[in-house]
């Protein structure tokens, strides 16, 4: 519908104000979500990071935890731009993320090599979840014609695609070249 459609129909504008009231009811809603997620995330990160027994692995996911920090303020920013409360809002995505991930470190709770490849592995998800997460707010926030909060969100994208690219892929391949060195004998 163009513009002069609407101006000559009312009940146009008034499902145009509705639609964009449902969408920015979204928006929080799912900005109420990734604040929960980055708060389990961290919680998940405080109790397995004394385990982590290689001093570069360690380093990295410490290092990714300060950008993690980053995020919630910037979601925390968001929050108070929108003049909205900040709070989470259970987010199933994340719980079983990190459901999954606990299973499958108990796999190799004996075994500290794999354990940490589980990590990183757990590690990965978790950032894409992120990406896709942050990312379709950013462009939510655009529609909306929120503008700083599409900046702070698409910050948070390139963080995390850049912790990918420069951190955990790396880090990925040497430890399975290591690993699977051992083995070729």
């Amino acid at each position: 519908m163009n513009k002069s459609d609407q101006n000559k129909n009312p009940s146009a504008k008034e499902e145009i104000k509705r639609s964009r009231d449902v969408l920015e009811k979204f928006f929080i809603h799912s900005l109420e979500e990734m604040y929960y997620a980055e708060n389990a995330i961290a919680i998940n990160f405080i109790n397995v990071k004394e385990h982590i027994d290689s001093p570069k692995l360690r380093e990295i996911l410490e290092a990714h935890f300060t950008i993690h920090l980053k995020h919630t303020e910037r979601l925390e920013k968001i929050f108070q731009l929108r003049k909205k409360k900040i709070r989470g809002r259970k987010c199933v995505a994340v719980i079983a993320l990190l459901a999954e991930a606990k299973n499958h470190l108990s796999l190799f709770a004996e075994d500290i090599v794999n354990w940490e490849i589980g990590l990183i592995l757990v590690s990965q998800k978790l950032a894409h979840y992120k990406i896709a997460s942050y990312g379709g707010l950013a462009h939510l926030a655009i529609n909306l014609e929120f503008y700083p909060a599409a900046t702070l969100l698409a910050i948070s994208v390139q963080e995390e695609e850049d912790y990918i690219n420069s951190n955990l892929n790396g880090i990925f391949n040497a430890f399975l070249a290591t690993h699977v060195q051992g083995f070729k004998g």
